[in-house]
């Protein structure tokens, strides 16, 4: 439940939110093989990956920020490797994905992100519930970057706005994988992408995971969901977002009102359900309205 909290509260993140208790422990965080020393660890905000060399640990994203969060994240990992992390991807400036960045720069690792996710953080408001404010990663780049860490290679990539507007794909080329985080999520949530001051589009997602498909891989992670996904389940959720993307260009082209374009929207047949603070708040539905009116 937290996890899905979290989400909402990613996306919600430029509503004011009221003051609230502490942040509760954390949840869960389960650990599973995806291929030979790579890891998938779920739950307590969104998806984090590890890859284990012999000079060391590579981690991506860092969970939901927190003492008893990191300690937990730490924990699971020494569950695996007793590998220090030198490495850690942070794929977007979400509270659930980049949480705990201190507390790895801290610990002497190198710290990774596109070069837009600074500017991002500052517009970014962090809910209360959540605490700590976060830290933008040390390393930043443009358009690719690649990792050596022992005898793995880590490709990085920055194909334009989408879940927001600094989202790094990355891949693992020799174990043919690749991490999408948010710009790809397991049903039955619908697409996310953060408009607006998060810099994302909801074209863009799709444009992103198109390149994407462009690169060599068989299996993809996704920022929220229990296990890994094939390449044909990617190719799945791309065809249905592309009608999602046209179903929205043509109600805004039909004149429907701002506030009816989500309602209008046919969503039954791709298995979504556009509601709640992820389509349906005001501020939402202006950022959405606005995307499809430019010409």
């Amino acid at each position: 439940m937290r996890t899905f909290l979290a989400v909402c509260a990613v996306l919600a993140s430029t509503q004011a939110f009221a003051q609230a208790p502490a942040a509760p422990a954390p949840e869960a965080m389960p650990i599973s093989k995806i291929k030979p020393n790579l890891y998938m660890i779920t739950g307590d905000g969104g998806n984090s990956e590890l890859l284990i060399t012999d000079k060391g640990a590579l981690l991506v994203d860092t969970k939901l920020p927190g003492e008893k969060d990191y300690n937990e994240l730490m924990r699971v990992i020494g569950t695996v490797t007793k590998q220090p992390i030198k490495v850690v991807i942070v794929t977007h400036h979400h509270v659930d994905h980049a949480g705990n960045v201190k507390e790895f720069i801290a610990a002497g690792a190198q710290t990774i992100g596109q070069q837009n996710m600074p500017k991002l953080m500052e517009k970014y408001f962090v809910p209360k519930r959540m605490t700590a404010p976060l830290t933008s990663p040390t390393t930043l780049y443009d358009k690719t970057y690649e990792v050596k860490l022992g005898k793995e290679q880590v490709k990085l990539y920055y194909f334009g706005p989408g879940h927001t507007g600094a989202d790094t794909v990355v891949l693992f080329p020799k174990l043919k994988t690749i991490v999408f985080s948010d710009l790809l999520v397991a049903d039955p949530l619908p697409p996310l992408f953060d408009g607006g001051p998060g810099g994302g589009s909801l074209r863009g997602t799709a444009n992103v995971i198109g390149e994407a498909l462009k690169l060599q891989w068989d299996t993809a992670v996704p920022g929220h969901g229990e296990k890994p996904l094939t390449r044909a389940d990617v190719v799945a959720f791309k065809g249905k977002l592309d009608k999602l993307v046209e179903r929205v260009q043509a109600a805004v082209d039909a004149g429907t009102p701002k506030d009816q374009v989500v309602k209008s929207l046919k969503t039954d047949d791709l298995g979504w359900k556009l509601e709640g603070p992820f389509w349906s708040t005001p501020e939402r539905l202006d950022i959405l309205y606005a995307e499809f009116s430019k010409k």
